[in-house]
């Protein structure tokens, strides 16, 4: 599911909610991935709720941690957007 658009002077960048699985504790997680629309080998992948990349590739460090910061803000308004999303899917 595309979550957003966020414009930089470098380019688009696209947030995807990919989905969400359930650890092995039981917890909900979501898989959220993140690229250059101009550009598409410029992609990350983070996990939720601990705001964790487990896959990055052609940012530079600052923008890492932009996309760190944009999730850390909108953390609660992307879970409610999704289970919303989901329910009616």
């Amino acid at each position: 599911m595309l979550y957003s658009k966020i414009f930089t002077p470098k380019g688009t960048i696209e947030v995807h909610v990919v989905r969400q699985y359930e650890d092995r504790d039981g917890c909900e997680n979501l898989i959220i991935h993140v690229e250059c629309a101009e550009h598409r080998e410029r992609q990350a992948d983070w996990r939720l709720p601990d705001i964790y990349c487990t896959h990055s590739y052609g940012f530079t460090e600052d923008e890492q941690f932009q996309m760190e910061d944009y999730l850390r803000n909108n953390e609660a308004i992307i879970w409610d957007d999704w289970r919303e999303g989901t329910r009616y899917a």
